[in-house]
């Protein structure tokens, strides 16, 4: 089996003395390669190959040195959400019962810790775990094997495409799965990327001033921080291609970009897809499409029926959900068999052919002109700020308040991602807590990108005809 550590070591053997890693310092291929081994031969001292690992960094240099060693290990790797409040990363940590945690106390050196109560080590072909939102409550880790990402990595190389001695900026956070783009296909094409502090993701200065001192050839980042950079008057980067991708690219933001990059990239793809599955190069703010499917990626629309879609003979349609297959997939859900059945069925494509698939949940409809454009999702997940967000998980968490009696979160402005918000409306049993008693609730729990930005108690909840909450009627509220 080939992993993510054969194909840097493959790189590295081509190109020892190329820069790898520009953060505090520059690391060159050699360099980091050595620093790999240093890492592997100390996890290897503490758990056996097949293990899961807890990795627990701050900066882009540490975490891909963390990534790479698991692999030379054999191990699997989970990055942990720096940002998230303790009970979060306690119920993750405890669902997915790593071997050992790798805490960074300096750039590129390590803590370990064994853990107790850790699982089995079966997870030699798995390079990483990556939680997401839950509907129910309960955060779902997905097992990407080396076989996935190694594929997606080729296509990406192609298209939108990094070559040899280029810089792409990392400036993603390691719980967020696209930070493998940033991390890992550099390291496979003999380039490399510059590290991106917290305070130049969130200062539009300071990243000014970062793009002036690296003049990276790509940059990838949500929609999100691409308004806050305009809104902060970002003069752009003329020489730079632009990944857009995370939530949906709207025709202002494009046309605003388009006159401050070289290339506008819209990038579309699931975490259970691994990383992007699509790209299309925006040339127009009036034409944005989620583009062509990546090597290796397949892709059609099923028709649903009354909201659901189809469980077998599935039809290609010109309107339905977005199924993908190919080798990039996912292995599914960490220890949930049936929600892994449910969203990676084996089916009967349009073609004939008998194949394991991935149900997105996400809407699209082919154009004309044969464009395939993004129409948002069929079931309460959102994608907000590039945060994927299951609103069902914000409900489970308030419906655990012991004075909550229920709970609907709604996403606000749905079709203005510049104003989008959630909200979250409750009923309670006895005097009603204090709002801010709620949101600290929600804080205690949940990352900061769940948090809504509104919370309002009701006597009851709207409901439709059908007896189900009226979401639409709250959403206008």
């Amino acid at each position: 089996m080939t992993t993510i550590r054969d194909a840097f070591e493959a790189q590295a053997a081509r190109t020892p003395e190329a820069v790898a890693v520009r953060a505090t310092r520059t690391y060159t291929y050699r360099e980091l390669s050595a620093l790999v081994d240093a890492l592997r031969e100390s996890i290897l001292g503490r758990t056996p190959a097949g293990s899961l690992i807890a990795l627990d960094a701050e900066g882009q240099a540490s975490g891909v040195v963390g990534i790479l060693a698991a692999a030379a290990g054999g191990c699997a790797v989970l990055p942990l959400n720096r940002e998230s409040p303790s009970a979060h990363r306690a119920r993750i940590l405890a669902d997915a019962r790593p071997a050992l945690l790798l805490t960074e106390t300096a750039e590129c050196a390590f803590d370990l810790e064994s853990l107790p109560d850790s699982r089995e080590p079966t997870m030699s072909d798995i390079a990483y775990v990556m939680y997401t939102s839950g509907s129910t409550g309960r955060p779902k880790g997905v097992l990407v094997p080396h076989a996935a990402l190694l594929d997606r990595l080729a296509g990406l190389a192609v298209t939108p495409g990094l070559r040899e001695g280029d810089t792409i900026a990392a400036l993603t956070a390691m719980s967020f799965d696209i930070c493998m783009a940033e991390l890992l296909l550099p390291l496979t094409v003999g380039a490399s990327f510059a590290t991106m502090p917290d305070d130049v993701r969130y200062d539009p200065g300071t990243f000014e001033d970062f793009m002036a001192m690296h003049r990276p050839q790509v940059v990838q980042a949500t929609p999100s921080f691409w308004r806050m950079m305009i809104a902060a008057d970002w003069s752009g980067a003329p020489d730079t291609v632009v990944w857009c991708g995370g939530e949906a690219l709207t025709p202002e933001l494009a046309r605003r970009l388009l006159s401050r990059c070289a290339e506008l990239w819209n990038l579309y793809g699931p975490t259970e897809a691994t990383i992007w599955v699509t790209a299309a190069r925006v040339e127009s703010p009036d034409a944005i499409s989620l583009g062509e499917p990546l090597a290796g990626v397949g892709l059609y629309l099923e028709a649903a029926s009354d909201g659901v879609a189809t469980d077998s003979q599935p039809t290609a349609a010109q309107m339905g959900e977005i199924v993908l297959y190919g080798s990039g997939l996912a292995r599914g859900y960490l220890d949930r068999a049936d929600l892994t059945a449910e969203r990676f069925p084996v089916v009967a494509a349009p073609d004939g052919i008998t194949r394991r698939v991935y149900r997105t949940g996400d809407r699209a409809r082919y154009r004309p002109d044969g464009s395939l454009e993004y129409l948002g999702r069929m079931d309460d997940q959102i994608k907000l700020r590039g945060h994927r967000i299951e609103l069902g998980e914000i409900e489970a968490v308030l419906e655990e308040h012991p004075a909550v009696t229920s709970a609907a979160a709604v996403l606000k402005d749905a079709g203005r991602p510049d104003h989008s918000s959630i909200a979250v409306f409750v009923t309670t049993r006895g005097d009603a807590p204090a709002e801010r008693a709620l949101r600290q609730w929600l804080a205690q729990r949940l990352p900061a990108s769940h948090l809504p930005s509104r919370i309002a108690v009701r006597d009851v909840l709207p409901r439709t005809p059908a007896g189900k909450v009226d979401r639409v009627l709250l959403a206008s509220e």
